[in-house]
């Protein structure tokens, strides 16, 4: 039995949040100010609904109740000074904008951590970048189909194609014969505090450029925002990897030739090149449409993007490229990649994809950096 642990440290670089599915609004929180280390902030007080309703009075109960099934009630306009008692969880607020509903970070006992298939999720899209090559466009082809609505991927012909690298050929458990399943990644330590960001969507425009060759994405003249919690830059989580595998399991698996995927320098190579590749696409994204902050974060990144130490993007915002092959068929095919464009029925046909989703402070979303022990 080969079995081997290498403890990892995740550094987030910019802020990172991985969804619930949940949101929660105004008649959910309170916001309010508080001191952290000596500077006053803007902070928001989830509240705790079934300790607060238990603890009023009998005739506060009923109208408690109705207020809360009024879409526009807000929890302030009652209870401005709301305790701890009553308070499941701070959030630092550093929206600049009021928010409204907030889009949840996934918790466990109301604390922030980033999952271990979210990041086996990420090193599997590099592995798979790292694999693909010109000789595999044709297959990728294969899985475009068409309707009267137009081109479209077929689900179970893609996944057919993904499993051919990491799977062995043959009927059964995929699952179970796939080379991944001998990699564990557990969920991260914790983080307590959530902050609050508002997020909008850059735009990249062909004419009518605004200063920065960009416009926020919007409706009816009004800006699209949302509010996320997510885990803040700079703070740094633990995990570790687990390759754990026996060669005869391999061999009865037909998995013996995909062995060299389990191999530790390998997967931090891959991680670093799917990186680098990445953040100069990015790099030329913001240079074709002059935004500067988009230029100065992955000009550093790419500065601290080591093979011993690879950055990685993670969770919301990291966009199609950070999460398929498509700088390589871009590079490999440009029409077999304007094939797939059409299949996100987008007629724009001078930025695919157009948009980016970043901090209204400008910084774009969910990424970190690993640093192995």
């Amino acid at each position: 039995m080969e079995s081997k642990v290498y403890k990892c440290k995740l550094k987030t670089l910019s802020p990172v949040h991985i969804g619930s599915g949940k949101e929660y609004g105004p008649s959910e929180y309170v916001q309010a100010k508080a001191k952290q280390k000596g500077e006053t902030v803007n902070i928001i007080k989830r509240v705790k609904f079934d300790k607060l309703y238990l603890d009023l009075p009998d005739d506060e109960k009923d109208k408690f109740l109705r207020n809360l099934s009024n879409p526009n009630y807000s929890l302030k306009q009652d209870y401005p000074n709301i305790n701890k008692t009553y308070t499941r969880y701070n959030s630092i607020n550093k929206s600049k904008s009021s928010p409204k509903d907030i889009i949840e970070h996934i918790k466990t006992s109301d604390k922030l951590y980033i999952p271990g298939s979210s990041i086996k999720g990420a090193i599997r899209t590099a592995i798979l970048y790292d694999l693909f090559d010109e000789d595999d466009l044709q297959d990728v082809s294969n899985t475009i189909r068409r309707n009267q609505r137009g081109p479209f991927i077929h689900k179970g012909a893609y996944n057919d194609f993904v499993n051919y690298f990491f799977a062995t050929d043959g009927r059964g458990n995929k699952a179970q014969k796939n080379i991944m399943r001998f990699l564990q990644i557990p969920d991260t330590t914790t983080v307590k505090l959530p902050t609050i960001y508002e997020i909008v969507t850059i735009m990249a425009k062909q004419r009518g450029r605004m200063p920065d060759g960009t416009q926020f994405y919007g409706r009816n003249g009004n800006v699209a925002r949302s509010f996320m919690e997510t885990i803040d830059k700079g703070k740094t989580l633990k995990s570790n990897f687990t390759i754990n595998y026996d060669e005869e399991i391999l061999y009865k698996n037909n998995l013996s030739d995909k062995i060299g995927i389990l191999d530790m320098d390998y997967i931090k190579e891959t991680i670093y090149n799917f990186a680098k590749d990445l953040i100069q696409y990015e790099l030329d994204f913001a240079d074709e449409y002059d935004i500067s902050y988009l230029t100065k974060f992955y000009t550093k990144l790419n500065k601290i993007n080591s093979l011993e130490s690879p950055v990685m993007r993670i969770g919301a915002g990291s966009g199609l490229m950070a999460t398929s092959l498509g700088m390589k068929i871009k590079d490999y095919d440009p029409m077999l990649f304007d094939e797939i464009r059409q299949t996100f029925r987008r007629s724009y046909d001078y930025e695919f994809p157009k948009s980016r989703k970043i901090t209204k402070t400008g910084l774009p979303l969910s990424w970190v950096q690993l640093n192995f022990e």
